[in-house]
């Protein structure tokens, strides 16, 4: 059957599936039932073979992650000027380093209309000397091919355009930032109370225990460190460490990272298929990063009425607002983030159940996944239309 000229073409790339499945795929089913057809394009991996698709088409293929050669560079390039040329999407959206640059550059190429970088995180800033401007070079360049760049956060806009990565006009945050908003029906505040029961009870943890709980990677730029630091200075017996996510250990402190699994009150769990049943499990989110797009475990565990300590970063800070729905730490410091723990620790009650509703309150009316995909469509469909005046 021939395609109705009327059909647009939409494609997602990443440099690793998990992240097409954690922050494209819905938004890429969401185009497809309003007049797009959606193609994602990454490393081939399990978390694009076991999950449903849905009406999204994958096309592997392999992005090395990474520092990678000059050759590889232009390899991988080649390949993806070559798919563009052969599929011509309307629209192509890029997120990661890697598979960002190969993808602006690639489709500046092939000529094609529409250009997305997602800047999910500048990565740039976690380096000094010769390494900061050479991926501040990355990242110029990349916004350069773009034809349009949204970062996930209000604040990381008004960085890029102070560092002169791209003109004001280039850039724009989809609704209130994030990037994908947070889906109320999958992180259901109305089972909290039962997905925390359960997961105590798996862990044998007591009913009146307070958990500060983290999702994500388990490295040094998340604050790993420091969080496992101030956590073993905390002798409350009731106070728990919940850890979520894979670990890099060889990257970590060892002498902390030794301490921390001979401590019973220390739980690494390890990868998960549902976060949503542990954030509705911790007292206290943890996010002690040094650098982050928007830090979505923030609006996921607000979802379930989970307040918030994040470093004060761009990002997490545009959500999160210091004793309001949450608390704020100093980035890198082991100190003050002690402090706000045991804030977080000693606040009576009824303060508690304040931030939480206010955390609540605001993911609810901000960060609804359902607004967020509507204001995407209207967002490809008006860059699309400027494409071709």
């Amino acid at each position: 059957m021939k395609q109705s000229k009327d059909v647009k073409k939409i494609c997602g790339l990443t440099t690793l599936p998990i992240t097409i499945n954690a922050f494209m795929l819905s938004g890429l089913n969401y185009m497809a039932d309003h007049g797009y057809k959606s193609y994602v394009v990454s490393q081939p991996g399990e978390p694009l073979d076991s999950v449903n698709l849905g009406k999204v088409k994958f096309i592997p293929v392999q992005i090395k992650h990474g520092n990678v050669s000059p050759i590889e560079v232009i390899k991988t390039i080649r390949i993806l000027y070559k798919l563009f040329r052969k599929e011509k999407f309307d629209v192509i959206q890029y997120a990661t380093s890697n598979a960002a640059l190969y993808a602006s550059i690639a489709g500046w190429f092939a000529h094609v209309p529409v250009r997305v970088y997602c800047q999910w995180g500048i990565s740039y800033i976690d380096y000094n000397g010769i390494p900061y401007w050479f991926y501040r070079m990355v990242e110029k360049v990349t916004c350069m091919f773009s034809t349009s760049v949204q970062p996930d956060s209000p604040s990381n806009l008004k960085f890029s355009i102070r560092e002169g990565l791209y003109k004001p006009s280039k850039g724009c945050v989809i609704l209130n930032g994030s990037a994908t908003g947070v889906d109320l029906k999958k992180y259901d505040f109305n089972k909290k109370q039962e997905w925390k029961a359960e997961v105590m009870k798996k862990y044998s943890i007591p009913n009146n225990a307070f958990i500060f709980g983290f999702v994500g990677r388990l490295v040094p730029e998340k604050g790993i460190n420091e969080l496992l630091e101030a956590f073993l200075s905390i002798e409350d017996k009731n106070a728990y460490l919940m850890l979520v996510g894979p670990i890099e250990e060889e990257r970590l402190n060892q002498n902390l990272l030794q301490k921390a699994k001979q401590n019973e009150r220390v739980i690494f769990v390890g990868n998960v298929l549902n976060a949503a049943i542990y954030h509705a499990t911790f007292t206290y989110l943890m996010l002690p990063s040094y650098r982050e797009g928007f830090g979505m475990t923030t609006v996921e565990a607000a979802a379930l009425g989970t307040p918030a300590i994040v470093s004060r970063i761009n990002g997490p800070t545009d959500f999160v607002k210091d004793g309001f729905n949450g608390f704020i730490c100093e980035v890198k410091s082991t100190a003050s983030l002690l402090e706000k723990m045991r804030k977080a620790l000693l606040l009576p009650i009824e303060e508690y159940h304040r931030i939480s509703d206010n955390a609540y309150a605001l993911v609810k009316t901000r960060f609804d996944s359902a607004v967020f995909k509507e204001e995407l469509l209207k967002n490809r469909n008006n860059l699309l239309a400027k494409s071709k005046k």
